[in-house]
């Protein structure tokens, strides 16, 4: 079974208050799966992110959370969840383990982060200037519809996309209305 890459590149209106009751849903189901293999105390946040987190944006019907862990804890946690839950883990690295899952019909990607990872940190940086920028989440999702019209591969969707993150990056940087609690990450070219 190949879940991560079995969905269509597929745009669908915002449907924003529907994703957050879903990302909830998720959220519980992975913190009472943690709870039950007693690794709830290595999680140190799970977050929205991804297009369906940001408000009047459109996105793949995916809604993908990071599941932020200690450093240690990556594969035990992403195991957990694999064994409990379902869906297939991939290991990318030793700081982010996805797992993707399906539940009553919805796909969620879990992305368990090691805590110093970048990765969960430019999740949460680009979630929160799109929504607090209308005019950068306009644009992303031009990009995101020309992208998907041209690819059907998500790898070259993905890539097709890097350019302009690293100006979501950058404008983190120097927007005065954002703050976060850790550093903001720059995109390696």
């Amino acid at each position: 079974m190949d879940i991560a890459n079995d969905d269509p590149i597929e745009l669908v209106p915002s449907r924003y208050d529907a994703w957050r009751e879903r990302f909830a849903a998720e959220r519980d189901r992975v913190e009472t799966a943690l709870a039950d293999a007693g690794l709830e105390t290595a999680v140190e946040r799970i977050e929205h992110v991804g297009s369906t987190a940001v408000p009047d944006l459109a996105a793949k019907d995916i809604v993908d959370l990071d599941i932020v862990v200690r450093d240690d804890a990556v594969a035990d946690i992403s195991r957990a969840l694999e064994a409990e839950l379902g869906g297939e883990r991939i290991e990318n690295s030793e700081e982010w383990h996805p797992v993707f899952r399906r539940e009553n019909g919805q796909r969620f990607n879990d992305h368990v982060f090691a805590a110093s990872s970048d990765g969960w940190k430019v999740s949460v940086v680009t979630r929160d200037v799109l929504a607090n920028s209308p005019a950068l989440r306009r644009e992303y999702e031009s990009l995101k519809r020309e992208l998907a019209a041209d690819h059907d591969d998500i790898v070259a969707y993905s890539e097709g996309k890097t350019a302009f993150l690293e100006r979501v990056l950058e404008s983190a940087h120097s927007d005065e209305d954002l703050s976060f609690e850790f550093t903001v990450p720059v995109l390696e070219p």
